[in-house]
């Protein structure tokens, strides 16, 4: 059960804002396959992703109406809204039965019936939806199941964590357009292969064009650039070219009507994949108006194209180790010289520091840096760690500032040189993410606007974090999916392989092959007997020129294992038993003869996991898995698959022990009643009873013949409705009812079955069954009369001295037993002359899943007219041959009289 939601969830502003985020970005149908992903982990119908604010938004679905996807739902009474109230999985088998849902309108109705939500819990912690499965009809859901939603879960956050992260940074483009557009920014770009320059319509503006402009780097250079500064731009440009860099160069330039304007030109160089020059991207802006104030639009100039270009290059990463050389080039515009950026990783920082800071470590310690960064400790001991644990700033202008409120300062100074610094806290959405770090090796000022492009530099840095962090926890996600999906698949093909067959060691041979190579490179299962004895069921081994050896191996073990072996072990305590690394020693313990620990140790496993085969609270065998050096040992989670292994495989061993006691209790029950045919002086009988094919249970088929005191011959045929021991014990009742009040009443057919009728009900016999009771008589007039009753039973058959064959079927049969004993009963009655054959029998034989009763009848009486001149024995033996297949599913009983000629 959930605990009780806390009150306002929904209507909380924090959470519905961070709904409303995701929301904005979230395409109606963009996560359908998550949905469809969702129901088939869950082997439901229908599958809903849905965001919810002060409003539910479906905004992915499986199986459902392409008209809900997107639509905008009440939130009351929907099962949606109470899993995010609650804020943890709502897992409901029967809505109408759970005082969490039952006074929903759908559950009263019957519409909604069992349910699954899991929480869509963002970064910030809060849940913004529900992933949702439902089930038109009552169902548990297992916790495996509950487990990989919860995973999908968060792959389907990490979507649109994704999807609003993108949307944020291309907001940060445009406004960076509109910002370059409000300052006419002018951005060009050379091709130094082909000697050519781009403007943009800003910058061809400048020059006194409508529109952009393609000049040949000659070309500008004669008529765009003023005499006096061409040489010294042409110059600053090359070297920035040979030294791979960047350039500032103030310069005049001539516009197309011949006037000439200031301007300041900041480029770029970059470089191709051989590291050769290819390009310089740049921008211009007129600086005419205010000479005066160059210094300051410069710095404007080149603060907002640095961070365009730290825009742009931080939505190509790929990694967090990347960004810090990006960052810095931003922070490079107030001069910083090194930096760095942590990230929170569980209880600590993860570091990763810039080009200039990384070398001065290198040299200092000798120590090659992680790729995943170097692992900090959250505390204050530094301006990075206080930035991340805080949230808040920190400016540290000089170096006695420094070591003045972070005594380790002095330190940093003295190894790297470092005197000022500014880290600042990276956030998205008010949750901290870590850090942002520059440093100074001068003593620096921070003004106002130097704090706004830091803080600008941090927000696009916490984007990027977040996007590389919600990618990470995507492919996390999408490969624990796949893991699990890959274990569920193991456990499903386990189940069908210990329901495949009753055969237990065909059973267990199978699920050997199955377990290896997914969970080890080879395994033996034991079964343990009621003395405790192992005994080899079943050996694999990947390469299979190698079982034998192993087979070998397993023999010699199960009679040679001390008490500290893994079999022994895991037998007597019932408990997974996990080796991650087998030494000598530890096999020498285990096996004290020579012979069996050679041929170990020449099959090389290097760990092992043993997990017990349990039913019942009882330990009926052990599965053990080998590894070699070649694979790590089981993960947790790997073994527990291997337990849920071993609990499938007992519980199919322990079923098929209890089903052969059960089959041999009543096989023998059975055929304690099936008493031989008395002996009579109206002919011969003989009866027959063939159980039902190997596998199938025993069933409630009979038959009886007795002579009652006045002379009469009685017969009587009979099924039990079911086909398990219950089956076989009610038959027994009713035979022996039915055989007690015929011979003490001498009643006729009809009030015998009357009677016993009466008897099932009144003694509460709880079973239903049809059965013939027939009577042979002597006639007055000679021959002999067969007086019969059936209630809900197949007709007799009668086999004429003359080979004709009979259906005794002209009025319908009464109804079964069991059923209503005021029912009215009829006798029927037949004259046979001398050397009739009369066959009574169960529907097994003329009823089966490939016909239909009429046909099975048929097929009796072509087989009966053939077998006409047989001896009674044979003529049965005949019958059965035709009729009965090897793999029939129901027992069937017969019974056959044969009068004297």
């Amino acid at each position: 059960m959930a605990p009780t939601p806390p009150p306002g969830v929904l209507a909380d502003e924090d959470r519905v804002v961070a709904a409303r985020r995701l929301l904005a970005e979230a395409s109606p149908g963009a996560y359908d396959r998550l949905a469809g992903l969702a129901a088939r982990l869950a082997s439901a119908p229908t599958a809903l992703v849905c965001l919810v604010t002060d409003v539910e938004v479906p905004v992915g679905a499986c199986c459902l109406p392409a008209s809900v996807v997107g639509a905008t739902l009440p939130v009351e009474g929907s099962p949606c809204a109470v899993t995010v109230a609650a804020g943890v999985p709502l897992v409901v088998p029967h809505a109408a039965h759970d005082e969490r849902t039952a006074h929903l309108p759908a559950a009263v109705d019957g519409t909604l019936v069992a349910y699954l939500g899991v929480p869509l819990r963002t970064r910030s912690g809060h849940v913004a939806g529900v992933l949702a499965v439902f089930d038109p009809v009552p169902r548990a859901w297992p916790a495996d199941v509950v487990t990989s939603l919860e995973d999908l879960a968060a792959s389907v956050v990490a979507e649109l964590e994704l999807s609003a992260a993108r949307s944020a940074a291309g907001t940060s483009l445009v406004r960076l357009e509109l910002a370059l557009e409000a300052g006419s920014v002018g951005v060009w770009e050379v091709d130094l292969q082909q000697q050519t320059i781009d403007w943009d319509t800003r910058c061809a503006a400048l020059f006194g064009y409508d529109s952009t402009v393609r000049l040949g780097m000659d070309r500008m250079f004669a008529e765009h650039v003023h005499p006096d500064d061409r040489e010294r731009a042409a110059r600053e440009m090359q070297a920035a070219i040979d030294a791979r860099a960047q350039y500032t160069v103030e310069l005049r330039v001539l516009r197309t009507d011949g006037t000439v304007r200031w301007t300041v030109s900041r480029g770029r160089v970059l470089t191709g994949p051989d590291g050769e020059p290819q390009r310089i991207l740049g921008t211009v802006v007129d600086v005419s108006g205010a000479r005066e104030d160059t210094q300051r639009r410069l710095a404007a100039v080149q603060r907002a194209a640095a961070m365009a270009e730290v825009a742009a290059e931080m939505a190509g990463a790929s990694r967090i180790d990347q960004l810090a050389d990006i960052a810095l080039r931003g922070a490079q515009v107030l001069g910083a010289e090194s930096g760095g950026i942590a990230v929170l990783d569980g209880d600590g920082l993860r570091l990763h520091l810039g080009r200039r800071l990384s070398d001065a470590v290198r040299e200092n310690t000798d120590v090659e840096l992680p790729p995943e960064g170097v692992p900090l400790p959250l505390d204050d001991a530094l301006p990075t760690q206080y930035a991340a644990r805080h949230g808040q700033p920190v400016l540290l202008d000089t170096a006695e500032a420094a070591a003045a409120r972070f005594p380790r300062m002095a330190e940093v100074r003295q190894r790297y040189g470092v005197r000022a610094v500014a880290a600042l806290p990276l956030r998205v959405e008010g949750r901290l993410v870590g850090s942002s770090t520059a440093t100074w090796t001068t003593d620096y000022d921070f003004a106002d606007s130097d704090v706004e492009l830091l803080e600008g530099l941090a927000a696009q840095i916490a984007l990027s974090v977040s996007r590389l962090q919600a990618d990470a926890e995507r492919a996390a996600a999408v490969t624990a999916m796949a893991e699990a999906n890959a274990r569920l698949q193991l456990l499903a093909e386990a189940g069908r392989t210990m329901t495949g067959t009753h055969d237990i060691a065909q059973q267990l041979e199978r699920l050997a092959r199955l377990v290896v190579p997914p969970l080890g490179d080879w395994c033996w299962i034991v079964a343990t007997d009621e003395h405790g004895r192992m005994h080899e069921v079943a050996v694999a081994h990947r390469d299979p020129s190698r079982l034998h050896e192993a087979q070998i191996y397993v023999r010699l073990m199960v009679s040679t294992v001390s008490e500290e072996g893994a079999p022994s072990i895991v037998a007597r305590t019932g408990r997974p038993l996990v080796i991650p690394d087998l030494q000598p020693e530890r096999i020498a313990r285990s096996l004290p003869d020579p012979a069996a620990r050679q041929a170990l140790l020449a099959l090389a496993p290097a760990s092992v996991a043993a997990v017990p085969l349990t039913a019942r609270g009882r330990t009926l065998g052990v599965l053990c898995l080998l590894r070699g050096r070649e694979r790590p040992p089981l993960r947790p989670e790997e073994v527990d698959t291997a337990v849920e292994v071993g609990r499938r495989a007992g519980a199919a061993l322990d079923q098929a022990r209890l089903y052969a006691a059960q089959r041999e209790l009543a096989d023998a029950l059975q055929h304690s009643m099936l008493t031989a045919p008395p002996e009579t002086d109206l002919g011969q009988i003989v009866v027959r009873y063939v159980p039902a094919a190997a596998g199938a249970e025993i069933g409630g088929d009979w038959y009886d013949a007795f002579l009652e005191p006045g002379g009469a011959t009685v017969l009587v045929i009979g099924d039990v409705v079911g086909h398990d021991s219950q089956a076989a014990a009610a038959m027994g009742q009713v035979r022996g009812l039915l055989r007690g009040i015929s011979y003490s009443s001498g009643a006729t057919p009809a009030q015998v079955l009357t009677r016993v009728d009466a008897a099932v009900g009144g003694l509460g016999l709880d079973t239903m069954a049809t059965a013939l009771v027939a009577r042979l008589e002597r006639a007055e007039a000679g021959g002999t009369v067969l007086r019969w009753s059936s209630a809900g039973h197949p007709p007799p058959v009668l086999l004429g001295p003359d080979g004709r064959v009979t259906v005794l079927d002209g009025e319908p049969a009464d109804l079964l037993l069991g059923v209503d004993p005021s029912v009215s009963r009829e006798d029927r009655v037949a004259v046979l002359p001398p050397g009739s054959t009369v066959l009574l029998y169960t529907d097994g034989l003329v009823e089966r899943r490939d016909r239909g009763l009429d046909e099975g009848t048929a097929a009796l009486v072509a087989v009966l007219g053939a077998s006409a001149g047989l001896p009674l024995d044979e003529l049965c033996d005949r019958v059965l041959s035709r009729l009965f297949l090897p793999d029939a599913a129901d027992d069937v009983a017969l019974l056959a009289v044969r009068l004297s000629p």
